[in-house]
C-alpha cells in the first residue's frame, strides 16, 4: 500500500472513532471544547504543508478537475463548507466575531479556515460563560 493509501485510510479511521466516541457522550464534555477543532486544524495545516512542499502550488488545479471524481469531491467540499459555515456564524455573531473576516478566510483556506473559525467560537462561548458566572 502506497504512503498516500495508507494516510488516507488511517484519517478516515481516526475520524470515524472520533465521531462514534462524541455520540456516545452522554453529558456535556468538562474539557475546553475549542480544543478538538484547535487540533484538528494543526495537523491540517502541517498535512498542507508537506503536501505544498512535497507538489507546490500548482499541482492542485489538475487534481480536482481531471476526473468527473476529483471534481465531484470538489463540490462535496464546496457544499459542506457552505452549510458548515451557515450553520456556524450564527454563533459566531453571538459570541462577538465578525463574520466577513471568516468568510474570507474560509473562502481561501478551506476547512482549515472553518476549524479555526469553530475553535475561536468555542473559545469565546467558554470565556463569555465563565465572565458571566463569576
Amino acid at each position: 500500500m502506497p504512503h498516500t493509501q495508507f494516510v488516507a485510510v488511517l484519517g478516515f479511521v481516526v475520524a470515524a472513532l472520533a465521531m462514534l466516541l462524541v455520540t456516545q457522550t452522554k453529558g456535556r464534555v468538562a474539557w475546553p471544547l475549542w480544543i478538538a477543532p484547535a487540533l484538528c486544524a494543526v495537523v491540517l495545516a502541517v498535512a498542507t504543508a508537506f503536501a505544498v512542499v512535497a507538489h507546490g502550488f500548482d499541482d492542485f488545479w489538475p487534481q480536482v478537475t481531471q476526473s468527473w471524481w476529483g471534481v465531484q469531491h470538489w463540490k462535496d467540499r464546496l457544499m459542506s463548507l457552505a452549510v458548515a459555515f451557515f450553520l456556524l456564524q450564527d454563533r459566531a455573531r453571538a459570541a462577538g466575531m465578525k463574520s466577513e473576516v471568516w468568510v474570507v478566510l474560509v473562502i481561501f483556506t478551506g476547512s482549515l479556515g472553518l476549524l479555526m473559525m469553530l475553535a475561536r467560537t468555542l473559545y469565546r462561548e467558554r470565556w463569555q460563560a465563565a465572565a458571566a458566572a463569576g
